[in-house]
């Protein structure tokens, strides 16, 4: 089914995306080294990407409602794919720093927009499994980037590695343009049949809707979602950042061994993302209940993946800490695709913007995962600190998931 193929894409799409993110953790010793460069200040070319993600992220969702996701993942895939060789032509701090929020700017919108397409091609019933593909496509692509940059790194240098994986970003565009349309309708692959089913409960074709921005942000239920999906990222940012940092500096692994640990929490969180879709799925079939169903996922993801942060701060031995941090990774994932099919539930005609609001929440907080543990490290002496705050972060989104109702969307 033509539904499935555009899954692919979007599979993939997701891939390269964490591919081209994560590479940064790992190439950071060596950036750090060679452009002599501080922690604090590998903090704050963590946190200026993140603080370009945030600000272009609504615009980014918005425009694809308007235009279509046909252009704007083409646009973003491709920018993000050029801005991912510059940063191996970086010559110090402030050329990091340009580049990596540049980085930031053109890549916010990508999973918003995304999310925004599968509402589109799949039934109501489909949809979190889809979102799950998604997410298990991000954590693919950011276990396989710490051995695979670890690897570059050490054999062409971490400039070189950049310019590699940029290119297969330029490679994904040339297979999308050409066979994606934004409606199923007009797809040539797609069947009779086919769009029956897709069409069962999909969202609607972009219109203009009336005050959407107040419709938005008085949203009391797209504020819990804003802030749940906040706590979510603070835990998350540490293993595309800091991760490999900690498990040498905390741990004493060498660079190699660090990147083969670091890709552990991602590789469960790849299942995680894959069984957290499909379960939210069944249970709407099995029950019709669509809002506990998300919900229940999400309170106990959150809950476990809190109790794997908090672990991490009791480990002895990077293994073990690496085996918390993936039963917190994992949990976390679980809790995706329940989160992206929600918000685009609640979005519906709006689903690239919403989705784009609650991603943004992400950005702002990574810039304080970044910032904060840099920080903490530098002052506990250990990275533990910042671990047993994500802890606490997950706790909280938790309780706030007791005030998300996907069926009530704000469009209506």
């Amino acid at each position: 089914m033509a539904r499935y193929r555009f899954l692919l894409l979007g599979f993939f799409m997701s891939v390269i995306t964490y591919l081209d993110r994560v590479a940064i953790s790992v190439a950071a010793p060596g950036i750090s080294r060679d452009l002599r460069l501080s922690t604090e200040q590998m903090g704050y070319v963590f946190a200026v990407f993140a603080l370009a993600y945030a600000i272009f992220e609504i615009p980014a969702g918005w425009l694809g409602d308007r235009i279509g996701q046909r252009k704007v993942l083409t646009r973003i895939v491709a920018c993000w794919s050029v801005l991912t060789m510059l940063t191996g032509a970086v010559r110090g701090l402030w050329s990091l720093l340009a580049v990596r929020f540049v980085f930031g700017a053109a890549e916010a919108g990508a999973f918003p927009n995304l999310a925004r397409a599968f509402a589109r091609w799949f039934p109501r019933g489909e949809r979190a499994r889809a979102n799950g593909v998604m997410w298990m496509g991000a954590r693919i692509g950011g276990a396989l980037a710490p051995p695979l940059a670890a690897w570059l790194a050490s054999e062409i240098g971490w400039r070189l590695m950049f310019v590699v994986f940029g290119a297969v970003g330029i490679v994904w565009c040339f297979v999308f343009w050409p066979w994606f349309r934004d409606d199923p309708a007009t797809h040539p692959a797609v069947s009779a049949a086919e769009l029956a089913e897709i069409q069962e409960g999909a969202v609607a074709s972009p219109t203009p809707i009336a005050n959407p921005w107040r419709r938005m942000f008085t949203s009391g239920n797209l504020w819990a979602i804003f802030w749940m999906y906040f706590c979510s990222a603070y835990g998350f940012y540490f293993f595309v950042t800091w991760l490999p940092t900690f498990l040498m500096r905390d741990h004493g692994l060498t660079l190699g061994k660090s990147g083969l640990y670091a890709a552990l929490p991602l590789a469960f969180g790849a299942v995680g993302s894959l069984a957290g879709g499909a379960l939210s799925d069944w249970l709407v079939r099995r029950t019709g209940d669509v809002k506990w169903a998300r919900r229940s996922i999400g309170i106990a993801a959150f809950l476990l993946a809190a109790a794997g942060f908090g672990l991490a701060t009791l480990a002895a031995d990077p293994l073990t800490a690496v085996l918390c941090l993936a039963l917190a990774e994992g949990f976390h994932d679980f809790s995706l695709p329940v989160s992206w099919a929600t918000v685009v539930d609640v979005g519906g005609r709006l689903g690239g913007a919403t989705s784009g609001f609650m991603n943004m929440a992400s950005s702002f907080s990574a810039m304080l995962s970044s910032i904060s543990a840099a920080w903490l490290a530098a002052t506990f002496g250990t990275f533990n600190a910042m671990l047993a705050a994500a802890a606490v972060t997950y706790v909280i989104g938790a309780l706030l998931w007791l005030g998300i109702d996907p069926t009530k969307p704000v469009s209506d």
